[in-house]
């Protein structure tokens, strides 16, 4: 029920504040960060990014089998995100900034994934950085994907006042697109402002997520009060603690498969 009036109160915000299609140039903006994964070495640069860790949860679950890069690689200008099994191990791939960036920014990153595989659990997205405990200090997913809707992809944020203290589902554009190809390089971008959190694909604004000013407690609006790192990651899903999760169960035949990253970039607003 909770799910559900989350899902109502956002769709009745978004037809109160109209989405105009906006062709953003990639350009705008004076650029804090990027990385074009040009270099030379087939680990990304260690003085920008770490690997994902294992942690009991969802996504990260399967880091606990991966040894050091055995998943992440860089080649041919492209970074590699990979998901396998090895024996009776999944594995994933995935890495994140070891510095955050501060508000009025825009993220963008141009990615793609190889193949769909069934149980995949792709993501670009931002968590703050000494921030207390989730969800308190908020969460933007710029892209999930999950094999239940295969041709959907899904923009999200998660706060305290949407989630409360156990819930999970956030709050997600009520107007996704219906006929997706993530298979293709699409580039996804959100501003992290004052005033909203606002998503594109691919230049053209998707979905915004307001500022509604509320007092502080209900921590409605936590994005501005710390800096977010960046996390790429390509997770599998199955069963976590003996029950299934979102990701959906795996199927070894889709295995290996492989997200893939041209270019992840800060810029200011």
């Amino acid at each position: 029920m909770k799910k559900t009036l989350h899902i109502l109160y956002y769709t009745i915000i978004s037809i109160l504040i109209p989405l105009p299609c906006l062709s953003v140039s990639p350009q705008k903006g004076n650029i804090l960060f990027i990385d074009e994964f040009n270099e030379n070495s087939i680990i990304p640069d260690s003085s920008i990014w770490k690997l994902c860790t294992y942690g009991n949860h969802t996504w990260g679950q399967h880091f606990k089998n991966v040894e050091g890069y055995e998943n992440v690689k860089v080649e041919n200008g492209v970074l590699k995100l990979k998901v396998s099994k090895d024996k009776n191990s999944y594995k994933n791939g995935g890495i994140r900034t070891t510095s955050g960036f501060p508000y009025n920014t825009r993220l963008e990153v141009k990615a793609k994934l190889t193949k769909l595989v069934k149980g995949g659990f792709p993501a670009i997205w931002q968590m703050p950085m000494d921030a207390p405990q989730w969800p308190r200090g908020g969460e933007i997913d710029l892209m999930e994907w999950v094999q239940g809707t295969p041709n959907d992809i899904y923009q999200t944020v998660h706060t305290y006042f949407i989630n409360g203290d156990n819930g999970s589902a956030g709050a997600t554009n009520p107007n996704r697109p219906t006929n997706f190809d993530i298979t293709q390089y699409h580039v996804y971008a959100a501003d992290r402002t004052e005033e909203a959190i606002i998503f594109y694909i691919d230049g053209k604004e998707t979905w915004r997520y307001p500022n509604q000013h509320l007092p502080e407690e209900k921590m409605q609006y936590p994005f501005c009060q710390y800096k977010y790192d960046i996390i790429l990651n390509f997770s599998l899903g199955g069963d976590l603690n003996g029950n299934p999760t979102w990701p959906g169960k795996i199927n070894d035949d889709d295995l290996p498969g492989e997200m893939w990253i041209d270019w992840v970039k800060v810029s200011s607003l």
